[in-house]
C-alpha cells in the first residue's frame, strides 16, 4: 500500500512536508483535507490522528500527525530513499537539524504563526466581524521580532543553511512558516538581508517544486488583492 499523505496546502507544515517527499524517492499519494470545510473533524481522518490535524499520513496499517514526528520517521523507515543531507544520518549532523525542529514550534512558527493569526485568521474566522486588538497585535508583533533575531543570530549566523552544510528539512519548515505571512503582504525579511538572502536561496534550490506546492498560497494570497 503507497503512503498516503494528507494534507491542506494552505498549511505551513503540511507544504513542508509535501516539499521534503517530492525531494526524495518515497512513493506517496495527496489526500486533500479542507481544514475550512471540517474534513479534519470527520471521524475517518480522526481514526488516522485523533489530533484532527494536519499533515497526517498513513503507512499501511499505521497512522500518524505531527509533522516533525512524521518527517522522522519516514526519513528512518525510508532512509535509502531519502538523500542523507534532509535528516543526516550522522549522529552530530542530525542533532542540529533536530534542534532546529526543536526551536521551530514556539520559535519561527511562534512567531509567523501568531501574526498570522491575528492578521488573517481571526478576521476569518469571524467572517469578517472580529479583528485582532491592538494590545494582541503589538505582543505578536514584538514575538515575530524576537523569534526572527533568534532564527538569525541562534541558527543562520553566517551560514547558507540553518542546519549545516546543506538544505534540510530545518530550511523547509522555517521557509514554508514564513511564507504564509505574505497572504496579507507582510515580508518577515524586510530590514533583513541575511534572512532575505536565505529564503531567496532555499525557494532557488527547490523550485519549481515549491512554488508548486505553494499554488494554494498564492491563490489565497492573491484573493487579498483583488
Amino acid at each position: 500500500m503507497v503512503l498516503k499523505v494528507y494534507v491542506d496546502l494552505r498549511s505551513q507544515p503540511a507544504r513542508a512536508l509535501v516539499i521534503f517527499l517530492k525531494n526524495t524517492k518515497i512513493p506517496f499519494e495527496i489526500e486533500t483535507i479542507n481544514l475550512r470545510t471540517g474534513d479534519h473533524k470527520k471521524p475517518e481522518f480522526v481514526k488516522i490522528t485523533p489530533l484532527c490535524a494536519v499533515p497526517a499520513i498513513q503507512d499501511d496499517d499505521f497512522g500518524m500527525g505531527e509533522t516533525v514526528a512524521i518527517i522522522r520517521y519516514l526519513a528512518t523507515k525510508y532512509a535509502d530513499l531519502v538523500p542523507d543531507h534532509w535528516y543526516p544520518k550522522d549522529l552530530k549532523k542530525r542533532a542540529r537539524v533536530d534542534e532546529y525542529m526543536s526551536f521551530h514550534h514556539t520559535g519561527t512558527r511562534g512567531g509567523c504563526g501568531g501574526m498570522h493569526i491575528s492578521e488573517v485568521l481571526i478576521p476569518l474566522w469571524s467572517g469578517g466581524k472580529q479583528h485582532a486588538s491592538e494590545e494582541r497585535m503589538k505582543r505578536d508583533e514584538e514575538n515575530l521580532t524576537k523569534q526572527l533575531d533568534k532564527l538569525e543570530t541562534a541558527f543562520l549566523q553566517d551560514n547558507d543553511w540553518l542546519a549545516g552544510d546543506d538544505i534540510s528539512v530545518a530550511d523547509v519548515l522555517a521557509v514554508s512558516e514564513m511564507m504564509q505571512n505574505t497572504i496579507k503582504g507582510r515580508d518577515v525579511t524586510e530590514g533583513r538581508p541575511k534572512l532575505r538572502a536565505f529564503v531567496d536561496r532555499v525557494k532557488n534550490r527547490l523550485n519549481p517544486t515549491f512554488d508548486e506546492v505553494h499554488k494554494a498560497l498564492y491563490a489565497w494570497r492573491d484573493s487579498y488583492n483583488k
